[in-house]
């Protein structure tokens, strides 16, 4: 944002240099993008009228022009194109110092120019131009130019970040100086006009929209071009005057007082009457610039009794325009909601002056002024006008935010030792006003959207006292904060799951009543949403599962014969009337698995039981002892699942669907393989093995395993988890027998677990069928034993092995298969 230095000082009562003032906007938080002297510095430069235009003769874009500067006719060549006959204009003869250096004569396209016809940027008081500068009609014959133009200044360039809409004006960057250092801030009060009747009709169909307008009809009127020095202030603020007070001075106010304002032709509005209301459908504006917009019913327009006149906080109408025949206007100065500005910026691809503004927040408090500076301004240049009604509707009312504060809090947060009294005295100079109590209540300024807690009063404290005084040391031990076990599972899990070829998908939380069916889920334990969008999102989902296979089977329709993907969310249960949620990481697996992601490169092998499993023993590496037990339920086909333990619980499953579960949900596939994990199974707290990266390291070995296989044939009543948990409760004989000729064993040591050398039974073969009897099986269990001291005999580990076989068939009843 610009800031010009003279206007700046029109508010600060003490003398201040500039250089002075940029350091002291700099120290409170504002960053000084630029700043450079600028205004009028040329010379010999006088004003001149001209009299004639011809064509060049060789040249089809320049003219031969007199220019009369009251003592002498000079003929120059010109190429601007908006010169005319009559117009005064700054000319500049030989010898005369612009900001191109001395001019000089010269030929232009063989023909002799005297001198030049000056252009503001040629001037130095403006950025850019884009023709000739056209001086006002009144102004005399061969006086100094530099006499009609402002003196040198300091032009000044702000970066204002979200945080500080509050400083987007002259006022209110005058008022943080004059707050943070003392000095006498010197606040515009234009008088409230006697007299005036609020006999205007402005109605606001949303207040939520509008909390307030003020509207001032302002008549006996005439055509007055701007003021000067009101156009060269609008000119450093990258404005383009249009040399008529009445358009001008709403440009004017904005960059003085940071509120947008707009001047409607009284005459042209029906009625008249204003009405804030939303726009209706089909209808259209034409606007100031140019633009032939059909409005969307979520728009806000201000509209007289036939049609909108404007965008709010936007931009105006053409039709009911300011211009020189204007007689009476009604100045609009008002207070829209932000957002709804916002909306209506972004899909009209509008972006103004008073749209930035407003998308940020404005003043509530400062409409009414804001509009009566307008009129101070306007009686200035025409002095016989009249104030005729204000009407100030203000349906919702401002009530200022109230913060509780602890000054030790805010002691703590800044980590200095700072005095209540000058706490006080940095919050009363930001306009935060407290209440004498315990703690703090401090009312929040109107023009303060951006403080709302504690830390913001912090900071405000901070700016002030400065942030050069704060000590640099913390004023808090530093400490490590674990993340939240939910999320920093569920990363882990995507991360690993990922690697295993997966993709992850996300799924709406409601289920209908066909996907519990489809499931063969039970919709006596789901959770009924009230007022449900449809009936495809009557009830919370109790399982993932519906949502994967609505997945696979939209992937498969589109081409994809092979589908891998997972989904981590919550489910949502009811049981005797009450309710829970949980969070659950379920998957699905169909198709040739993507060997690009394992080290057997190149075999096309379809997804099996034995797939699946190795991936849910991936995602359980850290586990000591992962258990995998027949079962499951409903949904799984009965020879293709699996409940998955640890040393506890179970904590989850994983199988194949059924074909008629496959069907159900119009998947034309075969061998679709489902898991899901409760991720409390994976959080500490639960499952302290199974923790993220929180696994129990065991020490390794020096010394050599020996492995031996034993098959034994037991009922198929027992199961391999009951048989696992038998097998690894054995002991070792204290005192194995010694074969002939050989020395006693030493005394044991180094056990593995339990005083065991038993380091791992693992199931490498189930077999039912010939030379098996009926209703038994043969269990193949690889026995891996060590020691971490030496190196075990022969002895050791058979007399370990008769142990195993006596407990086995004295809890079993098995038998060792020959």
């Amino acid at each position: 944002m610009k800031i010009l230095y003279s206007w700046l000082m029109d508010f600060v009562g003490a003398e201040l240099e500039a250089e002075d003032a940029i350091r002291k906007l700099q120290k409170i938080g504002f960053k000084v993008e630029e700043a450079k002297k600028t205004g009028a510095s040329f010379k010999g430069v006088v004003t001149g009228r001209i009299l004639k235009i011809d064509r060049h003769p060789n040249a089809d874009r320049l003219s031969l022009v007199e220019v009369d500067t009251g003592k002498n006719v000079f003929k120059v060549v010109c190429g601007a194109g908006n010169i005319a006959v009559g117009q005064k204009v700054p000319f500049a003869a030989e010898g005369a110092v612009l900001t191109t250096g001395m001019l000089k004569k010269a030929k232009i396209r063989g023909v002799e120019s005297a001198g030049m016809i000056c252009s503001g940027q040629e001037l130095g008081v403006e950025e850019k131009s884009d023709g000739i500068m056209t001086l006002p009609e009144d102004t005399p014959l061969g006086i100094d130019a530099l006499d009609l133009f402002p003196k040198q200044d300091w032009l000044m360039e702000f970066e204002i970040l979200p945080n500080q809409a509050y400083c987007l004006s002259h006022m209110a960057l005058a008022r943080e100086i004059c707050s943070f250092y003392g000095l006498p801030f010197k606040k515009p009060s234009p008088a409230f006009p006697d007299g005036a009747c609020a006999d205007f009709p402005i109605n606001i169909e949303k207040p939520m929209s509008c909390p307030r307008y003020t509207g001032i009809a302002l008549r006996n009127l005439r055509f007055a071009p701007t003021p000067q020095w009101m156009v060269d202030r609008l000119r450093f603020m990258g404005i383009n005057p249009k040399n008529n007070i009445l358009i001008d001075v709403s440009n004017y106010v904005l960059f003085e007082l940071g509120q947008p304002t707009h001047c409607f032709d009284l005459d042209l509005l029906k009625g008249p009457a204003i009405n804030v209301r939303s726009a209706g459908k089909g209808e259209r504006i034409k606007t100031l610039d140019g633009e032939d917009l059909e409005l969307s019913e979520k728009f806000l327009v201000i509209a007289d009794t036939e049609r909108p006149v404007a965008l709010a906080g936007v931009i105006g109408g053409v039709e009911t325009a300011v211009s020189e025949s204007t007689k009476n206007i009604l100045i609009e100065s008002a207070y829209f909601n932000p957002l709804n500005i916002r909306k209506t910026s972004k899909e009209t691809g509008i972006k103004t002056e008073s749209s930035y503004r407003f998308e940020r927040g404005t003043d509530p408090e400062i409409t009414a002024a804001a509009g009566l500076r307008i009129v101070e301004l306007i009686k200035q240049s025409v002095p016989q006008a009249r104030i005729e009604a204000v009407i100030d509707n203000y349906p919702l009312k401002y009530r200022p935010a109230v913060i509780e504060v602890e000054p030790m809090k805010i002691k703590t947060i800044l980590g200095a030792d700072i005095s209540d009294n000058d706490m006080l005295k940095s919050l009363r100079a930001v306009d935060l006003q407290e209440e004498p109590s315990e703690p703090w209540k401090l009312t929040v300024p109107s023009f303060r959207h951006d403080i709302e807690n504690i830390w913001d009063v912090a900071e405000e404290t901070g700016r002030f006292i400065g942030y050069d005084v704060i000590p640099a040391e913390t004023g808090m031990k530093l400490m490590r904060v674990s993340p939240e076990p939910f999320f920093e599972i569920s990363l882990k899990l995507k991360t690993e799951l990922a690697g295993c070829g997966f993709s992850e998908v996300y799924n709406y939380d409601f289920v209908s009543n066909k996907d519990l069916k489809n499931c063969m889920l039970d919709e006596k334990t789901c959770i009924d949403v009230l007022n449900p969008v449809s009936s495809d999102y009557r009830y919370m989902r109790p399982s993932l599962m519906s949502g994967l296979l609505k997945a696979l089977r939209y992937n498969l329709n589109r081409g994809q014969e092979s589908v891998f993907i997972f989904e981590i969310g919550k489910i949502y249960l009811k049981e005797n009337g009450s309710y829970s949620e949980e969070a659950f990481c379920a998957g699905v697996a169909h198709g040739v698995f993507p060997a690009e992601h394992f080290w057997r490169q190149g075999l096309n092998e379809e997804a099996d039981f034995y797939h699946v499993k190795g991936i849910v023993m991936r995602i359980f590496e850290t586990v000591g002892d992962l258990k995998f037990a027949s079962g499951g339920n409903g949904f799984f086909a009965p020879e293709f699942c699996a409940e998955i333990a640890d040393e506890n619980s179970r904590i989850g499953r994983l199988g194949k669907i059924k074909d008629s579960i496959v069907s159900a949900n119009d998947i034309k596939a075969k061998d679709v393989w489902y898991f899901e994990i409760p991720l409390k199974a994976l959080i500490k707290d639960s499952h302290p093995g199974l923790s993220a990266g929180g696994g129990k390291v065991k020490p390794v070995s020096v010394f050599p395993r020996i492995w031996r296989d034993l098959s034994v044939v037991v009922g198929m009543e027992h199961k391999w988890l009951d048989v696992q948990k038998a097998v690894q409760g054995v002991h070792p004989v204290r005192n194995p027998p010694c074969p002939k000729g050989t020395a006693a064993a030493p005394p044991m040591a180094g056990l593995i677990s339990n005083g065991a050398y038993l380091e791992k039974a693992e199931l490498i073969d189930l077999y039912r069928g010939k030379n098996i009897p009926e209703g038994m099986k043969s269990l193949t269990i690889r026995l891996t034993f060590s020691s971490m001291e030496r190196t075990l005999t022969d002895a050791e580990v058979d007399g370990y092995i008769s142990n195993i076989l006596d407990k086995l068939a004295g809890k079993f009843s098995a038998r060792l298969r020959t």
